[in-house]
């Protein structure tokens, strides 16, 4: 009965994996093991997709001799093997003993020629041969029974060529790729080929005259400089062919009959993998004993049995701190019970899987240290921080500012988010970050503990372990500029933010609560009356009777429970009857009074201030989000959302409320990113942008554009950055869809880089899967690759709009970095209390007013360069909305 063998080529792997997994993890005695963990997660994967019956693995011995002696320089270009690399061979081959996969090494031949040979016999057998190697020499050897499988990117993406793949991806069948090779040489193994030839070339002869011999027995064919290479190169031609042919008839002992797989001992296996503790991957090479699967999870190394406490604890964190290693930490604050009773704090923290337990007094000292001395990972940082520095309470405050800013946090979630924000809409990631990134990345659910110091010790423990884990993620994917150099430096920021607070005029607030009360049982008056008869104007039920059968209106869509009342309908109703219209406002005005006039006194703290938390981990573009209470969603444009903003005032008494705010930085960007010539000289020209615009798209002289001309252009530079299309732009104008179309193939016209920029993100989005901010910062997009037209076209729009709004998301943040720490290095009292978006909001004493102002323009404007300037509008006043 035939069967399918499959041949590793373990240096390949070795070198793959050495160089895909960062070298941060090493054995109990230091022995490095990023190589052996790749290489083990590329053949894990490997037998999950493929399923052989039997493994073998090759690895190079010695110096490959005929090879040397026909070609003296072949590899004599490769710098030596790195020590950390190299120490590492006889682990895995140690490791594949205990597996009971054959390991074949024959000093003076390479791994290649030992496939090559396997598969011959194998052929002979009748059996089908998988060769697992990232040497494309290999595929000289595909044929109907022998397929390559090939690492495309990482360590686990994989594509298997038969002959014909083969032949699609060179353009040549198996049999010609050591004449290809012959005739284009190998820079990476030194074999020379013929001069002139590269990769094109090599396949048009080949595909011309089919082999070497064909090319020089067709030589009158060929012309000019073309002509006289392959001429004077014929002995370089066949001796680069000879070299780079893989050897099929190697001698070495191996008994392909009987070898089959998985054939291992459990006890045998664990012990060997136990001693590197190298645990994830033992419990995938343990699953296939069982049914032949194996988990997708990343390494994770968990020993809870052993808390220390006491010196112990203490001794096992001040070992850490003397050689600076990263650990995992977590902790939690129970509340008091009375207000005679004290929180309770435990703190755990896990070095190399064993767990210190701190309580209390020890525990607050003990984070103090770790958060001074070391790197830390955690599954929120700022929760961790929000200990040390209490936001209401200076004396259990256990860190200084300037300790705070130099901290190292590791936060597992931020870098979760970082690599997918789509997790960050998800309910299951707002509820239990900690719970999803173990699912994803460990392969394993969240257990559930009695003792809160069990799961305490489990979670640092994990933090630990995917810590690397995730920074190897982290690079994989490209993000680790984001996560490094900005969301990682503002946890500190954020911290200080929620700690320094906002200030409300309480009874400023209670007044507009009772005017706004007021407002309320007007506008429902006047609905009742002009609707004829009393209803509870907050059903949607009652009013969809008011509205439908009452007033004959004509109802727009249906829902399960009956026609739709929504803001949609009702703003569309309310271009024929006027109820609606005064529905939408009554309906603001109680979301207003209800979210903010009576939820933001009960919100303040002992301190009498509002603490609003700032989430780093819940959009999708990179933005920051608001939350108990969301201050970012009071509205700005509306006198009532003013009114709500005249209640914020500055932290003190003599202080002023400053408000920093980027100007157009979204359409800034977009010159920047498409780096057209036109848009960027209207940004450098410093004239009315939008008044620009209207010139170019409207044809007239910049002097009479009027200012509908100057409105309508602010809506299409607006809509180009949000990737409309002409059909929103005429909603939102409320002109035909044809004018609409005009003026964006104007615009396009005007600024025609814009148009191929938009195109190319487009493109690039759909081949990727993501679009990316100027920092690296990705958004993974599925609806460009979906067949539907509707949610295609979000996909696209998504795609135009992320590298701006991402990168203003981007720049804000380091802003907010760059200015928090230029108002500790000036020694500057001022404090940053809220962040909108494209704003910053300030506390600021009054004899400091003028130097915060120029600092806040300095900074913001400066933080990054770009083709065009950052402008910032600086203003201040007695509140917020003075200031804005």
């Amino acid at each position: 009965m035939s069967k399918t063998v499959a041949v590793i080529d373990g240096n390949s792997l070795m070198h793959r994996a050495f160089h895909a997994v960062p070298p941060t993890m090493t054995a109990p005695d230091g022995t490095p093991t990023n190589a052996i963990f790749g290489f083990f997660n590329m053949l894990l994967k490997f037998i999950d997709e493929a399923v052989p019956d039997a493994i073998v693995c090759a690895f190079d011995c010695g110096k490959p001799a005929f090879r040397i002696e026909a070609l003296a320089q072949y590899k004599a270009q490769r710098p030596p093997m790195d020590d950390n690399l190299r120490v590492q061979f006889p682990l895995v081959e140690q490791l594949l003993s205990a597996m009971n996969i054959p390991v074949v090494k024959v000093e003076g031949w390479e791994g290649d020629d030992i496939l090559g040979t396997v598969a011959a016999r194998n052929e002979a057998l009748g059996n089908r041969t998988l060769l697992l190697t990232g040497d494309k020499d290999a595929c000289q050897l595909a044929s109907e029974l022998t397929h390559i499988v090939s690492m495309k990117t990482g360590v686990s993406d994989i594509a298997i060529l038969g002959p014909a793949e083969v032949e699609a991806k060179y353009g040549v069948g198996p049999a010609q790729i050591p004449d290809y090779l012959g005739l284009m040489g190998d820079t990476a193994d030194n074999i020379p080929g013929v001069p002139g030839i590269g990769d094109k070339t090599a396949r048009k002869l080949l595909q011309a005259y089919g082999s070497i011999e064909g090319l020089y027995q067709n030589l009158d064919k060929l012309k000019g400089k073309q002509l006289e290479n392959v001429r004077d190169n014929k002995e370089a031609a066949f001796l680069s062919r000879q070299v780079a042919t893989i050897v099929r008839d190697a001698d070495f002992e191996l008994d392909l009959e009987h070898v089959r797989f998985p054939d291992y001992d459990a006890d045998a296996v664990s012990a060997a993998f136990g001693k590197i503790r190298m645990a994830s991957v033992l419990r995938k090479v343990l699953a296939l004993l069982d049914d032949g699967t194996q988990s997708s999870a990343a390494e994770i190394d968990i020993h809870t049995e052993e808390l220390l406490t006491g010196n112990d604890a203490q001794a096992l964190l001040e070992q850490a701190i003397e050689k600076g290693t990263l650990i995992g930490v977590a902790a939690a604050q129970t509340q008091a019970a009375s207000l005679f009773d004290e929180n309770h704090l435990l703190l755990a923290c896990s070095v190399d899987a064993r767990v210190a337990l701190f309580e209390d007094a020890q525990a607050q000292a003990m984070l103090a240290r770790v958060i001074e001395k070391l790197p830390f990972a955690c599954v929120d940082a700022k929760q961790i921080l929000h200990i040390a520095v209490p936001a209401n309470n200076a004396e259990l405050c256990s860190i200084s500012q300037e300790v705070l800013f130099a901290c190292k946090p590791m936060d597992i979630a931020l870098a979760a988010y970082v690599i997918d924000s789509s997790i960050g809409g998800t309910k299951e990631f707002r509820k239990s970050p900690f719970a999803v990134i173990l699912n994803e990345y460990a392969g394993r659910s969240l257990p559930e503990f009695e003792q809160v110091q069990d799961a305490l010790a489990f979670e640092a423990c994990a933090c630990e372990a995917l810590s690397s884990v995730l920074t190897r993620k982290l690079e994989e994917s490209g993000n680790t500029q984001a996560f490094a150099q900005i969301d990682t430096p503002l946890i500190a920021v954020l911290t200080q933010m929620e700690r320094n607070g906002a200030a409300i005029d309480v009874e400023k607030l209670a007044s507009l609560g009772a005017s706004t009360q007021a407002s309320l049982q007007e506008l429902r008056a006047h609905i009742v009356e002009i609707a004829g008869e009393d209803f509870n104007v907050d059903s949607p039920k009652q009013l969809a009777h008011i509205l439908f059968e009452v007033l004959g209106l004509h109802p727009i869509k249906k829902t399960k429970t009956g026609y739709s009342t929504d803001e949609s309908v009702l703003t569309e109703l309310a271009i024929e009857h006027p109820l609606p219209g005064l529905v939408l406002k009554y309906r603001e005005l109680a979301k207003i009074k209800s979210t903010y006039i009576d939820a933001l006194p009960p919100l303040r703290a002992s301190d009498n201030l509002i603490h609003t938390s700032f989430n780093v981990t819940v959009t999708t573009t990179g933005r920051l989000s608001s939350s108990d209470p969301n201050l970012q969603n009071i509205p700005v444009r509306s006198d009532f959302g003013r009114s709500i903003r005249e209640c914020f005032v500055p932290l003190h008494e003599g202080d002023v409320f400053v408000s920093a705010d980027y100007s157009q930085i979204e359409l800034r960007l977009l010159a920047h990113l498409s780096n057209d010539a036109g848009l960027i000289a209207a940004f450098n020209s410093g004239a009315d942008f939008h008044a620009q615009t209207a010139s170019q798209v409207f044809g007239v002289p910049f002097d009479q554009v009027t200012p509908e001309m100057r409105s309508r252009a602010k809506a299409v530079n607006f809509g180009i950055v949000y990737g409309q299309q002409a059909f929103g732009l005429a909603q939102s104008l409320g002109i035909g869809f044809k004018d609409a179309q005009e003026m964006i193939n104007r615009y396009f016209d005007a600024y025609p880089g814009v148009a191929r920029y938009l195109s190319q993100t487009v493109q690039d989005a759909s081949e990727k899967g993501y679009a990316e901010t100027m920092y690296g910062r990705k958004r993974h997009i599925p609806e460009l690759r979906q067949s539907n037209k509707v949610q295609r076209g979000f996909g696209e729009r998504t795609a135009m709009n992320h590298p701006m709004q991402g990168s203003a998301a981007d720049i804000i943040k380091l802003a907010m970095v760059a200015m928090q720490k230029r108002l500790i290095d000036e020694g500057l009292k001022a404090k940053i209390m809220i962040q909108v978006h494209d704003e910053l909001d300030l506390s600021v004493p009054a004899e400091e007013l003028e130097r915060v102002v120029a600092l806040c323009k300095d900074t913001m404007e400066h933080v990054v360069r770009l083709s065009v300037p950052l402008d910032v509008d600086v203003s201040w006043g007695r509140s917020w909305a003075e200031a804005h």
